[in-house]
């Protein structure tokens, strides 16, 4: 019998969404396709991803508590809407609720191409809310707020577009993306990314043995990089963001070059 991958027990598996089901619900009824992309396989994905190694009482246990808070969490910030036009977020948060849900949209993610998987081990044990939250020079997170997308008169007449802006100039799409950031530089972590509409999560997550102080030091680093990122920090409860100098589509370009990529070489 295989191992559930959260509890490490051999029991009968069952299907867990890799995004969790009430996005796919919005998503469906905004009408808009559900695809992601596959950073091994090297091409998008659509229809409701599950993964299959996860038993019936973590799914129906502390994984979809996690999962109901994570839908608190967008409603009450406003980003479950099918364009998000402000140019700032007031974020109320949990840390120790946010952030294991987050690790286990990205663990789950993870086990589908098989990249990172071991990184999220250490990190099991305070997903289920079975130990403390980890030190600060084991994982830190910054938020930033995507810039809306501004259309030209042209533009907002044209699909996508005139379907979801409204009498908006603006264009700040509800699409999530879970994937990994550039790390050919990085000696001291490993960058993930969950990005749910324009809402990014940098996720540092530490090699072993990095002191405090250099994980400190990092982490201004990246905060030199992405100026109007925050980092979310236990002892917070809210954060408040400006929208960024990079728009969902600067987020999505790489993505976007890779797909068109793959058009031509067809």
């Amino acid at each position: 019998m295989p191992t559930c991958a959260y509890c490490k027990l051999e029991k009968q598996p069952t299907r867990e969404h890799v995004i969790p089901a009430f996005i796919y619900d919005f998503q469906k009824n905004l009408e808009s396709s559900v695809v992601g992309w596959n950073e091994v396989a090297e091409k998008m994905v659509g229809g409701e991803l599950k993964i299959k190694d996860v038993c019936a009482t973590c799914n129906n246990g502390r994984l979809a508590q996690l999962d109901a808070y994570g839908k608190e969490f967008l409603t009450r910030a406003g980003f479950l809407t099918a364009n998000y036009t402000k140019l700032s977020a007031t974020l109320p948060y949990d840390f120790d609720l946010l952030i294991p849900w987050l690790l286990k949209i990205s663990f789950n993610s993870s086990r589908t191409d098989g990249v990172h998987c071991h990184l999220f081990e250490p990190f099991i044990p305070y997903i289920m809310g079975k130990t403390g939250r980890p030190g600060r020079n084991k994982i830190a997170v910054i938020a930033y707020l995507a810039r809306p997308l501004m259309l030209s008169p042209e533009q907002r007449v044209q699909p996508p577009y005139s379907r979801v802006i409204g009498s908006s100039d603006r264009f700040n799409p509800f699409l999530l993306r879970i994937c990994y950031g550039d790390t050919t530089s990085l000696r001291a972590y490993t960058l993930r990314l969950v990005i749910i509409g324009p809402l990014v999560f940098y996720f540092m997550m530490f090699h072993q043995d990095i002191l405090p102080g250099y994980a400190a030091s990092e982490i201004r680093r990246l905060l030199k990089i992405i100026p109007e990122g925050d980092e979310l920090k236990p002892e917070r409860k809210f954060a408040a963001l400006g929208a960024g100098a990079n728009t969902w589509l600067d987020l999505y370009q790489h993505q976007v070059n890779r797909v068109r990529s793959l058009e031509i070489g067809d």
